[in-house]
């Protein structure tokens, strides 16, 4: 068994983790009413929120299955780390642009354009880089005693993230002597500097081993053979940078001449420059792959899928929507108001504040993932632990809802909101992990016939889906009733439905029986 990797290696090697939540917590607090006030109307605003996670939902899972089988010298999840990284600099850039063009009547089509694919490509990169980086975590952890640990800290950079993102939209940078612009400008600029910095301690700290691909003479090898040769790996033939030793066993031969070539070609950057004419193939038959996708998924798989689904449903209606929610709800400002009138600055305003109640929301989170969840999950156990968390969410989204008069009572709602996305974020990463270790236990006969990497892209896919209903769904639905409660209704109903759903995922070998 390698060797267990320190809390400062698991931090290292999580830091782009906690990047990519500052970048997608600040875009998720001004983008939308960013994008309101550049003339968009809350329909086309969540269409436009609904493309990058429409892209990812199709890519995303070809994504994972190549980095399961790349050969990169640099490992498996690294390279599209980094790819995906040039891509998130890059909508940084056209954002912070988008906002210096003045808005009049020659301009206006461009600073819209400008923006939205800003918000497309930011989304995109931030949503579809957490698939190699779970991966990166589930490789490191894989053959571990307690690999729930690796996904604590990994949920742990997850809530900091999210709270120096929150954090810096929260702040009035103007009045602190900082300024690169608007603040929505500042806080990008700051986003490009944490975020490159958060890069590359990950890109240096996780020496993965090259991924030792299988000849194609041990195709016939019996799937016992192989599951007991990686019995300690995530996936056969990989080991992490943790190993003290590279062992070889004989049912997994070198790879020469040719053969290694024709390997190492399998994740070039080539490869990753000719992606897009693919993609754009897949999207076509997008539906009724991902149907065969989850159908045949193996059933506990699948069973995590659907909590994992309605889970994600209630923390992006909440995490989404409810800077809008407060800055018109509760503020009563108005994003389409003339600039500096009584209700632009009140919405501006409330922006602001629910801001801070995002922060809230994630300090919580980090707090319970990293200090309290271990012990409550020894208390009642890991299936009632995720049910707890769950349940607390559900109800904190009522209280929220019922109570816009009291901010107070809206802040302790929005704190004690934190234990859903806690949880959320750390035991079905370790659920996909511990049916890894035991593949013939849990999938039966279909073990060995997907990575972890693919694996986990199934679930992302919940993630990716929860965000294109909700875009379809919620902005016509609020543009039609004038009333953005229903954002925050609907993440308490399916905060409910994931609690109930739970009774039926796997969480334990005395599940299956």
């Amino acid at each position: 068994m390698s060797k267990y990797p320190s809390i400062a290696r698991l931090v290292a090697i999580n830091a782009v983790v906690g990047g990519l939540e500052i970048a997608a917590c600040v875009a998720f607090t001004f983008i939308p009413p960013l994008l309101l006030k550049s003339g968009f109307s809350e329909t086309h605003m969540s269409i436009i929120l609904g493309v990058a996670p429409f892209m990812a939902l199709f890519s995303v899972p070809m994504l994972g299955k190549w980095s399961d089988s790349c050969t990169s010298r640099y490992g498996r999840r690294r390279p599209f780390i980094f790819f995906f990284s040039i891509v998130l600099v890059f909508s940084l850039f056209l954002l912070f642009v988008g906002q210096s063009i003045t808005v009049d009547i020659g301009t206006k089509t461009i600073r819209m354009l400008l923006l939205s694919v800003g918000v497309i490509l930011l989304d995109y990169a931030s949503q579809a880089a957490i698939n190699p980086c779970e991966a990166l975590m589930s490789d490191l952890m894989a053959g571990q005693q307690g690999e729930e640990a690796g996904f604590t800290v990994y949920s742990g950079m997850l809530s900091v993230g999210a709270c120096i993102g929150y954090l810096l939209t929260a702040l009035d940078w103007a009045s602190l002597g900082v300024s690169a612009g608007n603040r929505e400008q500042t806080a990008l600029v700051i986003v490009l500097v944490l975020y490159v910095g958060c890069f590359l301690i990950t890109m240096l700290s996780a020496h993965e081993r090259p991924f030792r691909a299988l000849s194609l003479d041990d195709r016939d090898i019996d799937i016992h053979t192989k599951l007991l040769n990686a019995e300690t790996t995530s996936d056969p033939g990989y080991e992490s940078d943790e190993s003290d030793t590279l062992n070889r066993s004989p049912g997994w031969p070198r790879i020469k001449g040719n053969r290694a070539i024709l390997s190492l070609r399998r994740c070039s950057p080539m490869k990753i420059l000719t992606a897009p004419p693919k993609i754009i193939l897949n999207a076509l038959c997008l539906p009724l792959n991902f149907y065969r996708t989850i159908s045949t998924a193996p059933p506990v798989l699948r069973d995590l899928f659907w909590a994992d689904l309605a889970s994600w449903i209630a923390i992006m209606a909440h995490g989404m929507f409810y800077t809008d929610f407060v800055a018109t709800a509760v503020y009563g400002g108005q994003p389409d108001a003339p600039p500096g009138s009584v209700y632009d600055l009140l919405f501006d305003e409330g922006v602001r504040m629910g801001s801070w109640g995002l922060l809230l929301h994630s300090i919580t989170a980090c707090v319970y993932a990293v200090f309290v969840q271990e012990h409550v999950t020894k208390l009642i156990g890991l299936k009632r632990s995720y049910q707890l968390g769950l349940g607390i969410f559900a109800l904190s989204m009522a209280v929220t809802v019922l109570n816009t008069s009291s901010l107070s009572c809206l802040n302790l709602a929005a704190a004690t909101s934190g234990l859903g996305y806690a949880v959320i974020t750390t035991i079905p990463n370790a659920l996909v992990t511990m049916y890894h270790e035991d593949p013939l236990l849990y999938f039966g006969t279909d073990a060995g016939k997907a990575g972890v990497g693919a694996d986990i892209a199934i679930l992302d896919s919940g993630y990716y889906l929860s965000q294109i209903g909700l875009s379809l769904v919620m902005g016509r639905l609020v543009e039609m009733t004038g009333l953005p409660h229903y954002y925050i209704i609907v993440a308490c109903i399916s905060g409910l439905g994931a609690t109930l759903a739970a009774n039926k995922v796997v969480f334990s070998p005395q599940d299956l029986k």
